[in-house]
């Protein structure tokens, strides 16, 4: 582990002394990482991400439709797929039905350059699908292009459902989707977003044409975020700049957010703006229509709250609010929208005077180098476009609400090392940022670790036995009166709790390392299969 985890730093902290990895076509796996949230799978090289999307598209240990599910991939550096024919990752059509990816991908702000996709599958983007709530976030594609003649493109993912998440994902590019089935949809985020999905903090600076062939009943539904929405969808803090343009015969539907939805149930759109031009038979500025398919479909749930469109791109159904230019280049109309506080930053000279994304974030590793009385804390940090002047670590043993702080500045990579810990104990930690407003970013939430067992541990002075360790079945607690006894797992996670006994059942607990509390003395356990 101690290794695995130097080398993701020594990457993370050179990242900027290779030039950009450009594609050559070919696959390869990946050589580094275990998949879990400490030890990602580190996707280096294009090659390493063509072979995820291999993987996911032959199935591999699927469970049902999910590939992936709830294994960790990092970028570790910028991407050029060199213009050669993208194959996504996943292959899912409209329904999701197929293979889509059900992990957590976080591209830490490395950039893909020069997606290309041509194709006639049903649905395509960098990824097809994502499902099973998957995560994908921190990923900026530049200069892609995406045409097909299939039913929906997204920038970054064809479709996402079942509760899968897209947080700060940027596309800038061209979509183009020319299709002659009954309905078609693009989106610069994704083509399509149902079952309880969310898209937070993303952005698309591409155009997007999108046409319906299928003669007088085809119908045609373009988005600068989510191109058709159903079941339940949450977009917040999002904005396009990209034109929009959406051509069918029965009925064409273009919006800067998100063009229609299908199905009556609720949607909510909130902190979004759009400035790029609209076209279409019904044109949004904000939001688009109910259903393309069947206009009649009750409006009462959708919800579009504190958003606003320049009122020159061409919107002209009422959803949202219109503003000049002018109103939407000021600090008055950032503050508007960023709720949060740092959600937007105004413009830095990339985006004509508008207000952009932050995009700031951390990722908090587990404990390393752990001894009976210390460890290290690391953490990559990216300060994005707003101002972070100093981060604080707060520490604590499980059982204890008064937590010891360390107080950093800010670098792209911190290691901290606790000190005086007490040996064969459970600990807890988090960490806060500060801007330089004085706000906090809170990005993460509570992580664990237990320190090594020394000589004058508590367990051992204890005289305590616990045997078989390894155990497959029962556990049997010796030199103790029955006490109450907890199991838990490595992240802390309370998994069984056994009142005054001296024996345990853990034929229900799955293989791995844990820690056991018999009467406030801990130890460790472990379970075979």
């Amino acid at each position: 582990m101690k290794k695995i985890f130097t080398l993701l730093t020594a990457i993370l902290l050179t990242i900027n002394a290779f030039a950009l990895d450009v594609w050559d076509g070919s696959s390869s796996p990946w050589t580094n990482g275990s998949g879990t949230s400490s030890d990602p799978y580190l996707i280096e090289t294009a090659e390493n991400l063509a072979y995820l999307a291999q993987k996911v598209n032959e199935g591999y240990q699927a469970q049902g439709q999910a590939v992936f599910k709830g294994v960790y991939f990092l970028m570790t550096d910028d991407l050029d797929l060199n213009n050669i024919n993208w194959t996504p990752i996943g292959n899912v059509n409209m329904n999701m039905q197929g293979y889509y990816f059900a992990g957590i991908f976080d591209g830490w702000y490395h950039n893909i350059d020069n997606l290309y996709i041509q194709t006639n599958v049903d649905v395509c983007g960098l990824f097809a699908g994502a499902g099973g709530n998957a995560i994908i976030q921190h990923l900026l594609i530049n200069n892609g292009n995406i045409v097909s003649t299939g039913a929906g493109a997204g920038g970054i993912v064809g479709g996402i459902a079942d509760g899968a998440y897209l947080y700060q994902c940027v596309f800038s590019g061209t979509i183009s989707v020319n299709n002659s089935g009954s309905y078609c949809g693009a989106g610069g985020i994704t083509a399509v977003a149902a079952g309880g999905s969310r898209i937070r903090g993303c952005a698309s600076n591409g155009s997007i044409i999108l046409t319906n062939n299928g003669g007088f009943t085809g119908a045609a539904s373009a988005g600068g975020i989510v191109g058709i929405a159903m079941d339940n969808i949450n977009i917040a803090r999002c904005y396009n700049t990209g034109n929009i343009t959406a051509n069918a015969m029965f009925i064409s539907v273009a919006a800067g957010i998100v063009g229609a939805t299908v199905q009556e149930d609720a949607i909510i759109i909130s902190e979004c703006y759009n400035v790029g031009t609209i076209n279409a038979g019904t044109k949004g500025g904000i939001f688009g229509m109910t259903s393309p398919i069947n206009p009649t479909k009750d409006e009462t749930i959708i919800h579009v709250l504190n958003s606003y469109y320049l009122n020159t791109c061409g919107g002209t159904t009422n959803y949202g609010t219109s503003m000049t230019s002018a109103e939407m280049q000021t600090e008055e109309f950032k503050d508007i929208i960023d709720i949060n506080g740092h959600d937007f930053v105004m413009d830095n000279g990339t985006n004509n005077g508008y207000p952009i994304l932050s995009l700031s974030d951390y990722l908090l590793w587990e404990a390393s180098e752990i001894t009976p009385h210390t460890a290290k804390i690391s953490a990559e940090i990216h300060a994005g476009n707003d101002v972070l002047v100093s981060g604080k670590l707060y520490y604590a043993r499980y059982n204890n609400e008064t937590y010891n702080e360390i107080e950093f500045d800010i670098e792209d990579h911190v290691e901290l090392i606790l000190e005086n810990l007490h040996a064969n104990d459970i600990y807890k930690y988090y960490m806060i940022l500060y801007y330089s407003d004085g706000q906090i970013l809170y990005g993460e939430g509570t992580h664990y670790f237990f320190t090594a067992v020394d000589d004058v541990a508590e367990f051992s002075a204890s005289n305590i036995q616990i045997y078989p360790n390894p155990t497959s079945d029962y556990i049997y607690i010796e030199n103790i009166e029955p006490q109450s006894v907890s199991i838990y797992s490595l992240d802390g996670k309370l998994v069984k709790t056994v009142e005054k006994a001296n024996v345990v059942d853990v034929r229900d607990l799955n293989e791995g390392l844990y820690l056991i509390n018999i009467g406030g003395k801990v130890g460790k356990v472990i379970i075979e299969r």
